[in-house]
């Protein structure tokens, strides 16, 4: 049964050879089984993780549609003001009322831009709000999908809360008009002293003069090339007019801190990390008040068509072909006062302000002496030569022409040199029929001012008490009257500046001085549009200014905001209550 080996002398037996072979068997089969153990693991971690990466590009597709709807939805919203906006008159829904888009909480809170189902016979994020749901708890992905905007904006008359609608850019100070006095004293009255934030006003003012107006040479506080030249990296001075409000961030002395203060994200409310005394960012003093900034009192965009609230032509007073003057009169006046302008107009007179059709008030008391010199019955001027015709102004240069036959030109108000004292007489001998019941059309549809854009006015119905007082013209009490009146006022009424006679807040003297510097509608409006859906958490936030030409909106400015944050609470009502805040 066994053998020798005759070479080493060794001896196997048939059975060792069996069980060698079987062992190194076991031992290659075992190392393959490692080896394809490996290779599963491996290609497991493999596809695991191409699983992984497909899931999350997936979700990053389905990330970003989601914000694209979310965009698509407040830009629906911007869409519904332009077409609001429009203020077509043969609209049977048309109305004067200033509130349907300063503060309309049922056209710009929770608009639906989409739904499959009809959304009140399911349950909507107000029908939540009312039963105290818990909001988050409400969002279902697999749920009908609702998609929505939201219009927020300031709310100066109670900064605790936002209000629903437009802002005109008339409601701020014109940053390429504006005086130096006029600067100065926003600024002071704006900016809070804080230690952390040395901020010297004559640097600013000085710095802004420079940077808007030609010339080499600075002013003592100023800056020009030869500061901007050693900053790293260098630029030059623009010395032209501001393009953006955000274009002071290039100029001497202006910080993020003075143009938006605590307001880091930009909303108009005191959240609680903008009130906590530096414990989080952004740096605050804690003092339970919000500084946001400088920037939202100022624009650049503060034009006013020279057009009636529906967005018609207003009729000029001196037209030279009286036969058409008297035709579109008659589509809104009664025969009195078309008769009056047609006598006044035939004498060869002209109109030097609307104010001429309502009987001129006496003179204040303490301003006789300047008001000594009567206004002639009848005009010396020749046909075609140019008088004033400012609203408010009863002396002036003004060219004549008809306002509706002109193009739209980049030409203003802003050339119509204003005399520093009006005059109060009457233009005739004869007293004018006009009446303070008739002043809003009189202000509305008619001018005798032919040109087709005012610029710089301020909006008397919608500008913050800040702003308002740039009109040196007006007292604290006045100013005070002023913002005290319009929370009451109808909106109609404050379509037109004649609320401020019919509401006794100021007398018709100061309102012929200030008339000519205030208006009560706008054709350039900022829109900030949060779109976002009752069924997901996501929010896309624009800010958006159009300027209205007519039926025709122009986009001036657009910048998507969400990257400051959500700084709303879309499903429910926005509000800090910094009364009664529990910390």
């Amino acid at each position: 049964m066994g053998w020798r080996s005759g070479n080493c002398g060794s001896r196997w037996s048939l059975g060792d050879v069996a069980r060698r072979e079987v062992r190194g068997g076991a031992g290659r089969r075992g190392m393959i089984l490692l080896v394809v153990l490996i290779m599963v693991v491996l290609l497991a971690l493999l596809a695991a993780s191409y699983t992984y990466k497909v899931h999350a590009h997936a979700n990053t597709v389905l990330a970003e549609h989601y914000r694209f709807q979310a965009r698509m939805a407040a830009e629906s919203g911007i869409q519904r003001a332009i077409v609001l906006l429009r203020r077509n008159p043969e609209d049977p829904e048309y109305t004067d009322d200033l509130n349907q888009w300063f503060d309309n909480p049922e056209e710009f809170y929770g608009g639906i831009v989409y739904s499959i189902e009809d959304a009140s016979g399911s349950e909507t994020f107000r029908e939540r709000e009312e039963t105290g749901a818990d909001e988050d708890a409400t969002y279902d992905s697999q749920a009908e999908a609702v998609w929505r905007y939201s219009f927020y904006a300031r709310n100066y008359d109670e900064p605790d809360k936002v209000r629903y609608g437009l802002t005109d850019e008339c409601s701020k100070l014109d940053l390429n008009r504006a005086t130096e006095d006029q600067l100065r004293t926003l600024f002071e009255m704006v900016i809070p002293d804080d230690p952390d934030n040395d901020v010297d006003i004559d640097v600013l003012v000085d710095s802004l003069l420079d940077w808007r107006e030609r010339g080499g040479g600075p002013r003592a506080n100023g800056a020009k090339d030869s500061y901007y030249q050693t900053l790293k990296p260098p630029y030059r001075c623009k010395s032209a007019v501001f393009s953006t409000v955000e274009e002071l961030l290039l100029v001497r002395g202006f910080t993020g801190w003075v143009l938006f203060g605590e307001d880091y994200n930009r909303n108009g409310l005191l959240d609680a990390n903008e009130r906590d005394d530096d414990d989080s960012f952004p740096p605050d003093d804690g003092n339970e008040e919000l500084f946001a900034g400088i920037a939202p009192f100022l624009t650049v965009w503060s034009r006013e068509m020279n057009t009636s609230n529906d967005n018609r032509p207003r009729i000029n007073l001196n037209l030279q072909d009286l036969d058409k003057l008297q035709e579109k009169m008659e589509e809104y006046f009664d025969g009195n006062l078309i008769s009056y302008v047609m006598d006044v107009r035939s004498s060869g007179a002209s109109f030097n302000s609307v104010m001429n059709l309502i009987p001129a008030p006496p003179p204040p008391e303490e301003e006789e002496d300047v008001y000594e010199e009567e206004l002639p019955p009848e005009s010396t001027l020749e046909e075609g030569e140019e008088t004033t015709s400012q609203p408010g102004i009863e002396n002036g240069e003004e060219s004549q022409g008809d306002l509706s036959d002109q193009e739209q030109t980049s030409d203003t108000s802003e050339n119509v040199q204003a005399p520093s004292q009006p005059v109060y007489q009457n233009l005739t001998a004869e007293e004018p029929p006009g009446s303070y019941e008739d002043l809003p059309l009189i202000l509305d549809r008619l001018t005798a001012q032919a040109v087709p854009v005012f610029s710089g006015r301020l909006n008397v119905s919608t500008a913050p008490r800040e702003v308002l007082a740039m009109i040196e013209e007006l007292t604290e009490e006045e100013l005070d009257a002023i913002v005290a009146a319009r929370p009451e006022a109808p909106g109609e009424e404050l379509a037109t500046p004649a609320w401020l006679l019919t509401q006794g807040v100021v007398d018709e003297n100061k309102f012929r001085q200030i008339l000519d510097k205030i208006t009560t509608k706008s054709s350039v409006y900022s829109i900030e549009s949060v779109g976002y859906a009752d069924h997901l958490g996501v929010v896309e936030r624009l800010s958006v200014v159009l300027e209205m030409r007519g039926p025709i909106a122009q986009v001036l400015y657009y910048r998507n905001l969400t990257g400051l944050g959500p700084a709303y609470t879309p499903h429910g009502v926005e509000e800090r209550d910094t009364r009664d805040r529990a910390d």
